[in-house]
């Protein structure tokens, strides 16, 4: 019985431990589609320029848009679960350019960043309801 009870408990805490993909169907939505806008681009060199950009992201997620001041193109947002205060996703464009970034936006749905990642630069900005 000792053993049987031991090995339950060996099966649970590893059950624990092992990661697992985060379920998107978690995280919270937005309430309503953003239209973001950034001004300043910081390299990761530390200098900053005003390469604008902008993104229309869907309340939950999917399909929307990326701009840059050669254009636009489709963009999909991938919602993530993170540690941050806000809502994360991963945005993919492979239309005109090939971006994977990380997308963070406050809680409070007034502010963005958008990452490129390793080696690449930040995009900050404000975000408004879509069409507002």
């Amino acid at each position: 019985m000792k053993r049987t009870l031991f090995a339950a408990a060996l099966g649970v805490l590893a059950a624990c431990a092992s990661p697992s993909a985060p379920d998107p169907e978690l995280a919270f939505a937005l309430g309503h589609d953003l239209s973001c806008n950034a001004g300043e681009h910081r390299a990761p060199n530390g200098e900053t320029s005003t390469l604008h950009i902008s993104v229309s992201v869907p309340d939950r997620g999917g399909a929307g848009r990326f701009c840059i001041a050669t254009g636009c193109e489709a963009a999909t947002f991938e919602p993530t679960l993170t540690r941050a205060l806000g809502w994360t996703a991963i945005m993919h464009t492979n239309d005109r350019t090939e971006y994977n970034a990380n997308l963070e936006i406050s809680r409070d749905l007034r502010t963005f960043t958008l990452s490129e990642g390793a080696g690449g630069g930040v995009w900050t900005g404000t975000c408004s309801a879509a069409g507002s």
